[in-house]
């Protein structure tokens, strides 16, 4: 999925998700959430380390 992609689903600007990627600005936990619904995915999902 692209950052746009999921802008659109998540209803966030694609900057805002590109920062996030990026570590350039945190996101809080209700943001997270809306995040994860967008991924159709857990929120605990979100913090799993992929190796």
């Amino acid at each position: 999925m692209s950052q746009e992609q999921l802008a659109l689903a998540a209803d966030m600007d694609r900057s805002y998700i590109s920062e996030i990627e990026l570590a350039k600005n945190s996101a809080s936990i209700d943001i997270l959430e809306q995040i994860a619904l967008a991924l159709d995915v857990a929120p605990k999902e979100l913090f799993n380390e992929r190796g």
